[in-house]
């Protein structure tokens, strides 16, 4: 059973309850899940970068990525109310282009 309360049916046709069921978890989840792909420019100084996550509130779970190859990896990252802030080992080189792949919940 899956986490709507349906069971696997294969190729047959959900029941209109059953679509109800999974049109009520994705619309519970439209607005709690948010996540992107956040572009910044290296300096070679600055090694944390603020991801603006826009959900309104500090998300229950967050995780964040490397999006681009050839950056330094990631130390840690943590969120607040705002940013999901993205803190690598080393600051990426001056020029490069830190991409960085995010996604977040409340």
């Amino acid at each position: 059973m899956s986490w709507v309360g349906l069971r696997y049916k294969g190729v047959e046709v959900l029941t209109p309850e059953e679509w109800n069921k999974v049109l009520d978890a994705l619309n519970d989840l439209h607005g709690r899940l948010k996540g992107g792909l956040a572009t910044f420019t290296g300096d070679g100084v600055t090694d944390t970068f603020e991801v603006e996550h826009g959900l309104g509130a500090a998300p229950s779970a967050a995780l964040a990525g490397k999006g681009a190859p050839g950056l330094p990896d990631i130390d840690y990252w943590e969120a607040d109310e705002s940013y999901i802030y993205v803190t690598f080992k080393s600051p990426p080189e001056d020029g490069a282009s830190v991409k960085v792949w995010w996604i977040a919940m409340k």
